[in-house]
């Protein structure tokens, strides 16, 4: 008995001295002088993760060297995420979260940055697969201090910055014009002046400048403004200094756009007779057809029922509500739905934050707050803007889509005509974007719109067992579900399981195998980007428990910790 206990003495003094050994000297030293419950700026260095050039030779069949390069970012990520994931329990949800804040994944450092006290610290460097802690100290920079806006943060659009800011995209934003800031500096293009064409278009109210920098703005000034700060603006003037103009410059403003901007940015519109919704219609239309994503203001003629002005009426465009800091939909609001050739439509198509919201002033600099759709829209064309120096070739009906299908669900379940689908979310949009492919090269294309992971231990017969509770947000769809083994070792034989998803819509039950010695060719049954087809899932908002279990063991994969991972994708496939 007394030699156990020695042995259980030695093997925590040995975790004691490893554990120091992994905290740097200097943030051992900031350590010693901090207080009981300082919170202290580090990164956490992981080992285990193989390199980008490892992961790329076991995709080299795929053949072409960007979905190659696509695919290795991918499983980079999910390799990161899973090294880092029991960390991230603990740091965000378990015995750790009172003393650890700003928890942040990084995968190409395969590191963990956030804030912890001396004796989260200590904790921490005694987890698996930590190879050093050390001081996360800040990098200079030639630039101001600066904050961002709520609506930017609202809409998590500082979270994609990493990799996507806009650059190379170009926004038209068809208004009153926009004058130089120093937020926009040398991202601004002159295109038509309607109201006085021997002039540029320049800015003689405030609520186009207002609009681009909400729109672009890099928060040189001081504050970050901008949901895509490298985005560049096309400044087309069809208001004047009243605030108002005439249809016909509309018209030709969305013709200028083409070919000009990908993205439209529209802060405008009103009540229309017939005859000019028509153009109104055809114009938008023929953009869309031209390759261009028009994003327009619902209106401010809220709270009633069927008030969204035109050209926001437009069933194909992307038509914006505006919210405020507590996901509340504006009361100025305009609501849906519009009718077209005697059918209602649901108006508008999403919403983003429009109350409040502080933006770049025409003086020059400086900045100024301003309330409305008008303040909304810029929000979502932003996010377009993102979305598609994601993926270049994106067109009106598949960004529709994905800010519908990524939006936090507000209101009413499902798109209604108040909220549309909800608040779009900058992060998830993006990264849907990203996803988007073809099928079988028809005109068919798809997104995934959720990704999860589950751990699961398989038992020394090869049976496994997995209960867990899936959350969903989004708004009501049917959608495919992949799964895939994670680890290589765990791709072999045959899984066979029952699987049962019960949520608010019911409880679906069924059989699915998981066949590694005969991998379907029929793309509908295994898709190489997702894994294997399980089936197509009604999905609602609200809470899931989602249960597989085997039928029949699997001999050639035993006693093992294995991930499965499992994707859903839009539209289903049939």
């Amino acid at each position: 008995m007394r030699s156990i206990v020695l042995l259980i003495v030695a093997l925590f003094f040995l975790g004691l001295i490893s554990a120091e050994e992994r905290i740097s000297q200097d943030l051992q030293a900031k350590l010693n002088q901090a207080r009981e419950n300082e919170q202290i700026s580090i990164a956490i260095l992981f080992e285990g993760l193989p390199s980008f050039q490892e992961v790329t030779e076991e995709y080299r069949f795929l053949g072409d060297q960007e979905i190659i390069r696509e695919q290795v970012v991918r499983v980079m990520q999910e390799k990161a995420e899973s090294l880092h994931h029991w960390m991230k329990q603990r740091c965000e949800s378990g015995d750790l979260r009172s003393e650890i804040s700003n928890f942040q994944s990084i995968w190409i450092a395969n590191a963990v940055s956030l804030k912890a006290t001396p004796a989260a610290i200590q904790e921490l460097a005694r987890e698996a697969n930590v190879e050093k802690i050390v001081l996360d100290e800040p990098v200079p920079m030639l630039l101001e201090t600066r904050a961002n806006t709520w609506g930017v943060e609202k809409i998590k659009a500082d979270q994609v910055w990493k990799y996507h800011t806009g650059k190379g995209v170009v926004v038209a934003v068809i208004d009153t014009g926009v004058n130089e800031h120093p937020d926009l500096a040398g991202r601004l293009k002159d295109g038509k002046n309607y109201i006085d064409p021997a002039k540029p278009p320049r800015d003689d109210h405030y609520h186009g400048t207002h609009c681009a920098g909400t729109v672009a703005g890099n928060g040189k000034m001081g504050t970050q403004t901008g949901v895509a700060p490298d985005a560049t603006i096309y400044a087309i003037k069809v208001l004047g200094a009243n605030g108002s103009g005439q249809w016909s410059n509309l018209w030709n403003a969305i013709q200028d756009s083409i070919g000009n901007a990908k993205v439209l940015s529209m802060s405008l519109g009103g009540n229309a007779s017939d005859d000019v919704k028509k153009r109104l219609q055809a114009s938008c239309k023929n953009a869309i057809e031209a390759g261009v994503i028009p994003v327009i203001a619902a209106g401010n003629s809220g709270p009633n029922a069927k008030t969204v002005g035109s050209p926001g009426d437009v069933v194909e465009v992307i038509t914006v509500g505006a919210t405020d800091s507590s996901d509340r939909i504006a009361s100025f609001s305009s609501r849906g739905p519009v009718v077209w050739d005697n059918k209602e439509y649901i108006k508008p198509d999403v919403s983003a934050p429009g109350v409040s919201v502080v933006s770049c002033s025409n003086t020059g600099s400086g900045y100024r707050t301003l309330s409305g759709t008008s303040m909304a829209t810029p929000h979502v064309a932003g996010v377009v803007a993102l979305m598609v120096q994601a993926k270049p070739n994106i067109d009106n009906t598949q960004a529709k889509s994905i800010l519908e299908n990524t939006a936090t669900d507000l209101g009413a379940e499902g798109k209604d005509n108040v909220f549309g689908a909800g608040r779009v979310n900058a992060d998830s949009a993006v990264e849907s974007s990203k996803t988007l492919s073809y099928i079988d090269r028809s005109d068919r294309w798809e997104m995934v719109v959720k990704k999860l992971s589950f751990a699961t231990k398989v038992d020394a017969q090869g049976n496994m067992f997995i209960q867990e509770n899936v959350p969903n947000d989004l708004m009501p769809a049917t959608v495919t579900i992949w799964v895939q083994m994670r680890e290589q070792a765990a791709r072999k034989g045959v899984y066979n399981v029952s699987f049962s998803l019960k949520g608010p819509n019911g409880e679906k039950t069924g059989i699915a195998k998981v066949d590694y010695t005969n991998i379907p060719t029929d793309p509908n049954k295994y898709d190489p980007k997702y894994g294997f087809n399980v089936g197509n899932f009604d999905l609602v908002k609200g809470n899931y428990t989602g249960t597989v279990k085997s039928i029949s063991p699997n001999p050639q994969v035993k006693n093992m910790t294995i991930n499965v991972d499992g994707q859903a994708t839009w539209p289903a496939r049939k």
